[in-house]
């Protein structure tokens, strides 16, 4: 690859026929999640009061809501023991922090009786194995989320789900080794068929910013009848009237696949854009791919052989995306290495970040 970014230096490997070959047994599918769904718990220390009676219990609890409402993710009362506030909090003594909230005298008083120091868990659980180590201290609050709870185990894809992402990081690899030098490769697809909508790879002495997750996105805009950056690369032409675009294909890695005897049951091609109208099959509660057709990334899935870098990141980000897989981790990294972009909350969108291990 120039320093441009083209490969046209490059011309396609001699036909080579292979057996089908079966996904990689050694490859595990990993969610990269963010930190609050690994991290172990963290406790802080809170002044606790054990109340006598139950009236005082009732007037005790209604009014610590009301003017110390700490404490969301736990329950407030454990066998009449009264979650008070974080000792942190207390500049002087309870009486006095107690006082300044303008907590009433007669709750005020059964507070100060019986008052002890317990640890607790700081914030509240993303998974259920955070949950168990959490009732350890005190009862919690706790809602499972299921979709976490699957990404966590592992157990969000289908074995036939499974079997493509590991086949697309085959492809990956191959990609990488016989046609672009063992450089970085890129491939996006539409997931509902599913199908490959563009191929694009990087080179170790490109652009500073024409890396192979941007490449592919230019790629990608193609396929839309658009695309912004010149490349001496060949695209496929597709046939008239047809029904579908491989224009995101650059013909080497197009020709390359289609002599590949284990690549002929795979599916090539985007969804052409459409003009403004929905069809009226769709159900309401599909995805904006399948409500409005093809719009950037929106709702493709992006194979990369190596973790992208923060601009490279970022512009997926832009792109809409709807899931990012990778092989190798980057120095650079700002998925998993020393980033996680996708867990910043600011950010007007999310995909979700999965990484191939062995």
């Amino acid at each position: 690859m120039d320093n441009n970014g083209s490969t046209d230096i490059l011309s396609p490997p001699a036909a080579k026929k292979v057996k089908t070959q079966p996904p990689d047994d050694s490859l595990d599918i990993k969610a990269v999640l963010s930190d609050e769904y690994k991290k172990d718990i963290t406790l802080i220390q809170v002044h606790s009061s054990q109340v006598e009676t139950k009236q005082q219990l009732q007037a005790v609890i209604q009014e610590l809501a009301q003017k110390l409402p700490h404490f969301q993710h736990l329950k407030r009362v454990h066998d009449r023991s009264v979650l008070i506030c974080p000792t942190a909090d207390i500049k002087d003594t309870l009486e006095q922090h107690l006082k300044l909230h303008k907590i009433s005298d007669n709750v005020l008083e059964a507070l100060c009786r019986n008052v002890h120091v317990v640890q607790v868990p700081a914030s509240c659980a993303r998974l259920r194995v955070q949950y168990e180590q959490m009732i350890k201290y005190w009862p919690c609050k706790f809602h499972p989320d299921k979709y976490a709870e699957s990404l966590h185990n592992g157990s969000n894809f289908t074995a036939s789900q499974r079997a493509f992402h590991k086949r697309m990081a085959q492809l990956l690899r191959s990609l990488s080794l016989d046609v672009n030098g063992g450089q970085p490769v890129g491939i996006c697809v539409d997931p509902r068929n599913p199908s490959i909508v563009a191929i694009a790879a990087g080179g170790s002495s490109g652009s500073s910013h024409q890396h192979c997750a941007m490449w592919l996105v230019d790629h990608v805009a193609r396929s839309q009848r658009g695309g912004a950056w010149q490349t001496q690369l060949q695209f496929v032409e597709d046939e008239p009237s047809t029904t579908s675009t491989l224009r995101g294909l650059p013909r080497l890695y197009y020709d390359y696949l289609q002599q590949q005897e284990a690549c002929q049951d795979l599916q090539f091609g985007a969804e052409l854009p459409r003009r403004g109208e929905q069809p009226s099959a769709v159900d309401q509660q599909a995805d904006n791919l399948s409500k409005y057709g093809p719009y950037l990334c929106t709702g493709y899935d992006v194979y990369l052989l190596r973790e992208p870098c923060l601009m490279c990141a970022m512009a997926l980000v832009h792109s809409r995306v709807k899931r990012i897989f990778f092989l190798e981790q980057s120095d650079d990294g700002a998925l998993a290495t020393s980033f996680q972009l996708h867990s910043v909350k600011e950010l007007n969108h999310h995909y979700e970040v999965f990484q191939f291990t062995t």
